[in-house]
């Protein structure tokens, strides 16, 4: 398995947004997807979407006169990457202790109670409990 590119700044984070939500995108198409955003010029996103191949983030193949960008990481994977860092970074590894810190504020509403124990009971469904 290839090792999984560390970060996006959030410029990048943006552009991949779009490469995501598309699956395959030319640079054009991004500049697009952007403009209510950002207002980009072409070379800029061009340069973006090259770093973010050396990244390791996009793959590219040339059509007629345009390379045509696609994920190589996905939204899922990545973004799972980066809660396990958290949950090791800041909670010792715990979720637990994770879930605990929210628990502790006002972030968590009673619909977000009821999901995270729909989840809970999912799991343990999954793992044979009960």
């Amino acid at each position: 398995m290839a090792k999984m590119p560390r970060n996006l700044t959030p410029l990048e984070s943006l552009i991949m947004d779009v490469v995501w939500d598309r699956g395959e995108v030319t640079v054009r198409h991004v500049q697009e997807a952007l403009k209510s955003k950002r207002d980009l010029a072409y070379t800029s996103v061009l340069t973006m979407m090259q770093v973010l191949e050396r990244k390791g983030f996009v793959g590219a193949r040339r059509e007629g006169r345009a390379n045509v960008y696609q994920p190589t990481v996905s939204r899922t994977r990545f973004g799972l990457r980066g809660a396990v860092s958290i949950v090791n970074d800041f909670f010792s590894g715990s979720v637990p202790s994770m879930i605990s810190h929210f628990a502790q504020t006002d972030r968590l509403s009673e619909g977000d109670l009821r999901e995270l124990e729909a989840i809970v009971e999912a799991a343990r469904q999954k793992h044979g409990c009960d």
